[in-house]
């Protein structure tokens, strides 16, 4: 197989996931800085922020270990949700920012790391919830949208800014010393 860039496996994964939040019917638009997509919903007026991170395919836990699917999500994400793609069995899972910072099973000064272990016979040491795939079956985009993830408060969208106004005369203004 060939080598694939990490900057499309990053981009197949972000693309995948505004396809499949549309596919529910929620409107969703690639952001910026640092934001990769934006649901912007109508009724009630509110958006909410995704930060995407992809995987290929599971690799082996600390490079000779059993198959898991990992991702390393920073410390100072500005995001209100960060989706998790498998790119390999195409699947998403969504988390609240919150949700990260609990899960996470390895934490450094700059990133979270949240793993999920594929292969079922794994000799777990330590804390031994949360560990497997099925584990986060809630946490997967189609459990979430159907229990209404977007029905929470999200943040307000930016109102556009008002046109500016062009010097000049106005119609029907009256003339100074008129």
């Amino acid at each position: 197989m060939k080598e694939i860039p990490k900057n499309m496996i990053g981009f197949s994964g972000k693309t995948f996931v505004q396809a499949m939040i549309m596919r529910e019917g929620i409107p969703c638009a690639a952001g910026k800085d640092g934001i990769d997509l934006v649901v912007n919903l109508k009724k009630p007026r509110r958006a909410f922020t995704l930060f995407v991170v992809s995987n290929l395919q599971p690799k082996r836990a600390g490079g000779k270990g059993k198959e898991a699917l990992d991702w390393w999500i920073p410390v100072g994400i500005d995001t209100d949700l960060v989706a998790c793609v498998d790119l390999s069995e195409l699947q998403i899972w969504l988390f609240e920012r919150e949700e990260v910072l609990k899960l996470a099973q390895q934490k450094t000064s700059s990133k979270y790391h949240l793993y999920m272990y594929t292969d079922k016979a794994v000799a777990l040491r330590g804390k031994k919830s949360m560990k497997f795939d099925y584990e986060f079956e809630s946490f997967k985009l189609e459990n979430r949208v159907h229990r209404g993830v977007f029905d929470k408060r999200g943040r307000r969208p930016a109102r556009k800014a008002a046109p500016k106004k062009r010097g000049g005369k106005r119609r029907g203004a009256k003339r100074r010393g008129a």
